[in-house]
């Protein structure tokens, strides 16, 4: 009876075939990493278009009610503004990226301490006004989470009927941190709700 001969695989054989698995794992890990860094990168977009639409909202329900007073109908008439909301800049202005204005929170007519607010950009961080005097401004977005690069405004005026209509567009931009690739920009136009008299126009629109 023959013995038959048991061929093992060759040294040249399990190179070959170590290389092909060493290639093959190199292209999974290649694309493993591929798709990390993908989603890293949408995650990332998604938190800054969150963040950054979280400010945009915040500023338009504040300036919608700019320069809003309780009874204005009893001081104000399209000749004349007769109370403290439409005397003076600190109760609407446009500096810059820096916006002021202000509104009777409360309801009572008089222009309180806490009712002067406004928005501005500073270092990277957008900073909210919450004093008339003296003046104070906190911080709303935090640098080391989104750096905010850029905010603008352009405001229209509208005459109608011895009224002035307003509105803002406001543009918003920020980035990631240290990732200036990763950036986004929003816009909006916000219509204010308070009309004033068209004899303040020069006052509130040069």
């Amino acid at each position: 009876m023959k013995r038959q001969r048991v061929r093992g695989e060759t040294l040249i054989g399990l190179l070959v075939g170590l290389s092909l698995g060493l290639l093959v794992l190199a292209a999974g890990t290649r694309m493993l990493a591929q798709h990390l860094r993908s989603h890293r990168l949408n995650l990332q977009d998604s938190h800054l278009n969150h963040d950054l639409r979280n400010a945009l909202d915040l500023m338009t329900r504040e300036l919608h009610r700019s320069q809003y007073v309780a009874n204005a109908w009893a001081t104000r008439s399209p000749t004349a503004c007769r109370d403290p909301f439409c005397d003076g800049a600190e109760d609407f202005s446009i500096q810059g990226n820096r916006i002021a204005f202000g509104h009777d929170r409360n309801h009572n007519g008089q222009q309180d301490n806490n009712e002067c607010l406004g928005f501005r950009l500073v270092s990277g961080a957008l900073q909210s006004r919450t004093a008339c005097w003296p003046e104070t401004w906190v911080a709303l977005t935090d640098p080391l989470s989104l750096q905010v690069t850029g905010l603008s405004w352009q405001l229209q005026c509208t005459p109608r009927s011895g009224w002035l209509h307003r509105a803002v567009t406001l543009t918003l931009s920020g980035q990631w941190p240290k990732e200036p690739t990763r950036s986004i920009s929003l816009s909006q136009t916000i219509h204010l709700h308070n009309d004033l008299p068209a004899a303040v126009q020069t006052l509130y629109c040069p």
